[in-house]
């Protein structure tokens, strides 16, 4: 009979873990019958070069409950046994730990270790200060190309043209550009202006309003810089390039669409039109496209200069703070909101451009004074009625206003694991609702919204970020606790870590107690099971457009080693854990090099499918 020491001692309880005899032991799958059980683990992949578990034998006590032991029966090892259950007795175990409350803390005993600098291979290369931005990974991700946005399918209303005759988009090229242009950019200029067309189709005058809401920014932003001699030099330097011109415009808001899985951000690209946003939206989701651009097509002219950024980030803010004062709220102000929309793609880019004083004043002024405004108008508290009777419009107006809130939270998140800088959010104020289905966010029109709505599942009684993180470090972890978790998505689980992120910062800059890290391992442990269970529920051909929420299981497993790294002599010998507000990635890239090798990082963070 095998001795207790050959068994994985439980942390909470001390007695040794039981395994159910029809779960692989290895990976944890599970089968019908325990002999199918015992051939899949002969050959199971995350086996390596383990042994096998012995066998179990009839009654054997490590494994059987105490009545099923006794008799010398077969047990299931239930909680409680079939056997028990069926003849109406108390069910104990005493020589077994059966509690699967306690099982998220265990290591499977004789675990051989595991590299983790292979699976932190995201945060090793985005960090890295070789490269100009975070978004240096997007040139791996794939494009979207083969949906059909609605705004294509209302053209044929909009412009009334007849089959068989010539598209007069062809009749409307922005000839004064090709003028300007040099010879050799004028087949790029007409291709990009059919790509364009083919996925922003508007009106026909789509390009020609286009062309003047470009030199309309031009105007503005020049306007911006008088008298502050840096950031002229800098702008007239970006207008030289060509960043202000139709060509441009309309090549980066292509590039925007065709990635806009990477980032997820929120833009509602069904009723998204390039010639009915405000300039300051306009602005800043070229902004972004130019970023994607640099890093897709290498032959693209470098435009994101630092004088340019603040710039665009002046107006965006200035415009932001005097509606503000004026008590305009996003709730009810499309305005205001597409307002809030551009700040928070500002934070994101600028946040991940290796510019550290641009991510110092990121850091220090603008999410802090978005999180001010979204805290003045109670939007982190929003929720949908719940007769969820609302029109198509109204759901996407409320829905973007919740998904502002979740991206403000990300990058103040970001910016406190990257460079240290103390976060200005907390997940017990996101009390409202999480962000919808992406079905329901996707819908092309009104009626396939409400069908989608009409047959809508809810989620889970988990309905805010809040009670995410108030369950996952609650101390009881109940199956029907665990079963409401189960109904979670990805990008869930991706806004969990974000809502926990501020009790990380905490372990890593002040002294806490071991209760309160053992509480945060905790957690993560079971954030980390939760993500399993979810990336597997997504369809295979959908992974490959997960985006960065893919690679949330490197920041779990990186939360995990910087708790367990807190108060020890190594912390004391790493500069990114003295917890010194730091703008510069180098800092954090060197601290994932040195330490986060030790890190367990959870399965099915990079596969595509």
């Amino acid at each position: 009979m095998a001795s207790l020491e050959q068994f994985t001692e439980c942390p909470t309880c001390t007695k040794p873990v039981a395994t159910r005899q029809t779960q692989c032991p290895f990976c944890q799958k599970s089968f019908g019958r325990a002999d199918v059980t015992r051939r899949h683990a002969r050959s199971c992949r995350a086996r390596g070069v383990r042994a096998l578990p012995p066998q179990a034998k009839r009654g054997r006590k490590l494994r059987a409950c105490d009545n099923c032991s006794k008799v010398k029966l077969s047990c299931d090892a239930g909680l409680p046994c079939t056997r028990c259950s069926s003849r109406h007795i108390s069910c104990t175990y005493s020589a077994f730990c059966h509690d699967t409350s306690h099982h998220s803390l265990v290591k499977t005993a004789n675990e051989p270790p595991k590299d983790g600098r292979l699976k932190l291979s995201y945060l090793l290369q985005v960090t890295d200060p070789i490269h100009t931005s975070l978004d240096v990974i997007v040139a791996t991700e794939p494009e979207r190309t083969l949906e059909v946005p609605a705004w294509k399918h209302r053209e044929s209303e909009m412009t009334g043209c007849v089959s068989g005759t010539v598209d007069p988009r062809f009749l409307l090229l922005n000839f004064s550009d090709m003028l300007l242009d040099e010879p050799q950019d004028y087949q790029e200029m007409s291709q990009d202006s059919l790509q364009f067309s083919s996925s922003f189709s508007t009106p026909v005058t789509s390009v020609d309003t286009l062309t003047a809401r470009v030199a309309s920014l031009s105007v503005i932003l020049g306007g911006l810089t008088t008298n502050k001699p840096h950031l002229k030099e800098g702008f007239e330097e970006t207008c030289q390039r060509g960043f202000f011109t139709t060509t441009h415009f309309q090549k980066a808001l292509i590039f925007s669409f065709r990635w806009r899985h990477y980032h997820k951000a929120a833009i509602h690209w069904p009723t998204f039109g390039p010639d009915k946003i405000t300039l300051h939206l306009l602005l800043a989701v070229v902004l972004t496209g130019t970023e994607y651009l640099q890093h897709l097509d290498r032959s693209s002219q470098s435009f994101l200069s630092a004088p340019l950024l603040e710039l665009c980030e002046k107006y965006i803010f200035k415009e932001l703070k005097r509606l503000s004062d004026l008590n305009i709220t996003p709730v009810t102000s499309r305005h205001m909101l597409e307002l809030c929309q551009a700040a928070v793609l500002m934070n994101s880019l600028e946040g991940g451009l290796n510019h550290i004083e641009g991510r110092r004043r990121v850091a220090s002024k603008r999410i802090p004074s978005l999180v001010a405004l979204l805290r003045k108008f109670e939007m982190t508290s929003l929720e949908h009625p719940r007769q969820f009777d609302n029109t198509w419009e109204d759901f996407i107006h409320r829905e973007t206003c919740i998904r502002v809130t979740k991206w403000t939270l990300i990058n103040d998140s970001l910016m406190a694991l990257l460079c240290n800088h103390p976060p200005g959010m907390t997940a017990r104020e996101m009390t409202g609702n999480l962000p919808c289905s992406s079905d329901l966010w996707e819908a092309e029109s009104s009626a396939i919204f409400e069908e989608r709505a009409q047959t809508r599942t809810t989620k889970s009684y988990l309905s805010s970020c809040d009670e995410i993180v108030s369950g996952l470090l609650a101390e009881e972890w109940t199956t029907l606790l665990e079963n409401y978790f189960k109904g979670l998505d990805t990008s869930d689980l991706s806004y969990a870590i974000t809502g926990l992120m501020r009790h990380v910062f905490h372990c890593r800059t002040s002294v806490v107690s071991p209760d309160y890290s053992k509480m945060l391992l905790r957690a993560l442990d079971r954030l980390d099971l939760l993500w399993v269970d979810a990336f597997e529920r997504v369809p295979s051909e959908e992974r490959r457009w997960l985006g960065i929420i893919r690679h949330t299981p490197e920041i779990v497993a990186l939360s995990r080693r910087i708790i367990e790294l807190g108060g020890t002599e190594e912390a004391k010998n790493s500069t990114y854990m003295q917890g010194v507000a730091n703008y510069d990635t180098a800092v954090f890239h060197e601290f994932v090099q040195k330490y986060g090798h030790e890190g367990h990082v959870a399965t099915g963070n990079g596969s595509q499918g």
